[in-house]
């Protein structure tokens, strides 16, 4: 307060020389120049301090200078709210210091979860998905128990207005609740993990993450792409890494002329020389249909896993040698081509102009 009351005494003798008197509201008008000036001030504490602690702690790596942030960042809004609240008389500055006390305690009960989550659950192998699951459910009670610290006996009218609240957004933001149950969905029945190659959605790619809106996959063309949780939860979702090695399908077609156990042949050798293709199943070439202008086969042969990153390449490698060795081996691969066949034999008419103007059959 005495800070506002002499900067309004120094308001009230420098307003006159610009050419007028202090308009009204003289002491509030001090006030919020005294809130500025003191936001400033502790804005460049904050810088340089943060400054000093990122000399002292960015060897210890990024996480450790986010908390440091954090922790700076959630000091300086106290001190300004603690102002705020001496200049304008909005509750009691012991009150708001006794708050951010609070909200600092439930932020370092936050990283203890974070490193038992860490350290108790991901090396011991758990499932990413139970780990993010477990992640989730623990921020809401950390929230919960925050909201109860801070509001104490309060806290009922609070959860009332909170529900009251909950419904109005819910209703204004189905798409986005739906997505957060199809997320819980997914976390629960687990049909991928973090890691997987899926099909999902018309794309294939590596899951990235998953969160409790969008399930993110990264493809083989390094494209990251966020599909939202209820399209995943309702489309089918084939994963290529939840067997261990995965059998790679290529078509083929041949002339309905060619030798075809020649061709198999030929085939069959292309498979045996990639060197992606594993020995054992043993690689095959079947006929899948006979098609309207060629008979198709497909050739069919197992990859590890940890080549299914590269399953478009594979396809394509394979699909140029086998045409090369058809070629090689005289082997034709027919274009689309139709026969037409007619109940009556056709009669051909031939019309040539003649000198006299007349017509020949």
């Amino acid at each position: 307060m005495a800070i506002g009351r002499y900067l309004d005494q120094a308001l009230r003798g420098l307003w006159p020389r610009f050419g007028g008197g202090l308009p009204g509201g003289e002491e509030l008008f001090g006030k919020l120049a005294a809130l500025a000036v003191l936001a400033l001030f502790l804005y460049l504490l904050r810088v340089g301090l943060r400054a000093l602690s990122d000399r002292f702690v960015g060897r210890f790596g990024a996480r450790v200078r986010s908390v440091v942030a954090w922790l700076w960042n959630l000091l300086f809004l106290t001190a300004l709210a603690a102002v705020f609240s001496a200049l304008f008389g909005v509750g009691q500055p012991a009150g708001v210091w006794a708050v951010g006390l609070k909200l600092l305690l439930a932020y370092l009960v936050w990283l203890g979860i974070e490193a038992w989550l860490e350290f108790y659950l991901v090396r011991r192998g758990v499932d990413p998905n139970l780990v993010l699951l477990a992640r989730y459910t623990a921020m809401v009670v950390v929230v919960a128990w925050t909201a109860y610290m801070v509001a104490g006996r309060e806290i009922a009218p609070l959860i009332g207005a909170l529900g009251v609240a909950g419904l109005a957004v819910s209703l204004a933001a189905q798409d986005t609740f739906s997505n957060f149950i199809a997320g819980v969905v997914i976390l629960l029945d687990r049909p991928f993990r973090i890691g997987d190659w899926v099909r999902l959605g018309g794309k294939l790619g590596r899951i990235e993450g998953i969160t409790l809106r969008t399930t993110r996959i990264r493809t083989p063309d390094n494209e990251l792409i966020a599909l939202p949780n209820s399209k995943v939860a309702a489309s089918e979702v084939q994963n290529l890494s939840a067997g261990g090695p995965l059998r790679i399908h290529v078509p083929v077609g041949i002339a309905y002329g060619a030798d075809l156990a020649r061709a198999r042949r030929v085939l069959l050798g292309v498979l045996k020389e990639h060197p992606a293709i594993r020995h054992r199943p043993a690689p095959e070439v079947w006929v899948r249909e006979l098609g309207d202008s060629s008979v198709n086969l497909e050739l069919v042969g197992w990859i590890p896993e940890e080549r299914i990153a590269h399953l478009p390449r594979l396809a394509a490698e394979l699909t140029e040698a086998a045409k090369l060795a058809l070629d090689r081996a005289g082997i034709a691969i027919p274009f689309p081509q139709r026969t037409l066949w007619f109940a009556e034999p056709l009669r051909i008419v031939q019309e040539r102009a003649s000198q006299s103007g007349s017509t020949s059959e």
